[in-house]
């Protein structure tokens, strides 16, 4: 009784395609444009997403030249193994730091605690796959042998770990410039370790160089950013951010995301022993191209999550559909080129990879537009603290991805892979559009 009814927009997250590209207020709209804090950091990470591919796209040219499809695949394999290991130990800390350092008083403690939660647990994982690898990776083992791959993984998979964490630490504190300039020094130092790698024959050097590159740029961000932290200026709005607080956020994103990194990293685990060493090497080379374009809703999720860690439900709403519009527009076209050039992309690194993987590509390619809706839907859940949505929709997108890859590889080849990403996002996306329209007439 006496309770005024709320604008339907603010009753419940609500978006369509229609809503998406419809024009915005006046007000609005000047919070929208690309020189808008969010846009702009979100870009700024977007080119450091595009930087990096592009010279990782060159890093694994030359790998491909440099050394045989066997030993390309071995080493993208224990490369992605260490990758999901890593993201794993850091129990999704980098969104808990996006989310509560921004409104933090004691910021330096909780990049801190994160970073040494992180460590920890990335050592004790990384151990115990090296451990068990015989069972779960026997080709590993027998390339490089147990006691070099427990070295392997006892080293870089906490690296790993704190390299992600500090790319949300210079988000959080609103320098996500810095994140660009990051990736290039690492992109470049891998290009040259890898090259020392080829001269010397090194057939594991393409997975040591990676680690060398990682461990030289660990040190150098981690020393600038203790000082930075030091001596920034208190944030505008400060909440108080309790153990508490982390541990439900982190406990809920962190299952949803255990998920996610299974379904980007583990992948490469079931396409290895599905198709061979062969076909995980034309899988590895596809997906980091194709990644390159996940990477982009992945960087401007970050910064809508940094930039409104204070919002309210509506605001929230907002910032989401600013963040679709935007990260559609560079998504559609340049996903559209990649696909119908897909062979002569792929031609660069031989024609072996141009043969087998060209319908590949084009699939993946186009599963990162679908990938638009998915994405920000879960960073969104992010400044909601949407458990629900954190946890069910990574789950159901994992489930739908890995069981198309078992079901289809064996049918159809390593194709079966890509049917199974854009299937599974446009399966998810369809869900979250269909739950959106009926939340709004229902408000």
């Amino acid at each position: 009784m006496g309770r005024v009814p709320q604008r339907p927009e603010h009753d419940a997250p609500t978006m369509e395609f229609d809503v998406i590209t419809a024009p915005l207020p006046l007000g609005e709209a000047a919070k929208d444009g690309w020189r808008a804090p969010q846009h702009r950091d979100g870009m700024a990470l977007v080119l450091s997403s595009a930087a990096s591919s592009g010279i990782g796209m060159l890093f694994w040219v030359l790998a491909a030249r440099l050394f045989e499809p066997g030993v390309v695949g071995l080493n993208n394999t224990a490369i992605s193994a260490m990758t999901l290991l890593g993201s794993a130990a850091h129990l999704n800390l980098g969104n808990a730091i996006l989310r509560f350092v921004p409104v933090a008083a004691r910021r330096g403690a909780i990049i801190a605690g994160c970073f040494a939660v992180g460590i920890g647990v990335a050592t004790l994982l990384g151990l115990g796959f090296a451990l068990g690898a015989g069972v779960w990776a026997p080709e590993l083992v027998a390339a490089v042998g147990h006691p070099a791959l427990i070295v392997f993984f006892l080293i870089s998979t906490p690296l790993y770990t704190v390299f992600v964490l500090q790319d949300a630490a210079l988000t959080a504190i609103k320098r996500a410039d810095l994140v660009l300039w990051e990736n290039l020094v690492f992109s470049v130092l891998k290009v040259a370790l890898l090259a020392v790698a080829a001269w010397l024959a090194l057939d594991s050097g393409i997975a040591v160089g990676w680690v060398v590159a990682t461990l030289l740029v660990v040190v150098g961000v981690t020393s600038w950013l203790t000082k930075a932290v030091r001596t920034a200026a208190p944030p505008p709005v400060v909440h108080p951010v309790t153990v508490r607080d982390l541990g439900e956020f982190v406990g809920a994103d962190y299952a949803g995301n255990i998920f996610w990194q299974a379904a980007v990293f583990g992948l490469p685990l079931v396409v290895i022993n599905l198709a061979g060493p062969d076909g995980a090497a034309v899988y590895g080379v596809v997906w980091q191209i194709a990644f390159a374009f996940y990477l982009v809703a992945i960087g401007m999720g970050k910064s809508m999550v940094a930039h409104n860690a204070a919002a309210d439900r509506a605001a929230a709403d907002r910032a989401r559909r600013g963040m679709e519009r935007k990260t559609l527009t560079l998504i559609v076209p340049a996903a559209v080129v990649v696909a119908a050039a897909s062979y002569p992309i792929l031609w660069v690194f031989g024609p072996d990879y141009a043969r087998t993987g060209t319908f590949l590509l084009v699939l993946l390619a186009l599963s990162a537009i679908p990938n638009v809706i998915t994405n920000s839907t879960v960073w969104e859940a992010r400044v909601s603290r949407n458990r629900a949505v954190l946890v069910g929709q990574p789950a159901a997108l994992c489930a739908l991805v890995i069981t198309g890859t078992v079901v289809l590889v064996p049918m159809i080849g390593i194709t079966g892979a890509g049917w199974a990403w854009l299937g599974g996002q446009c399966l998810v996306a369809a869900g979250i559009l269909v739950r959106r329209r009926l939340a709004r007439s229902a408000g």
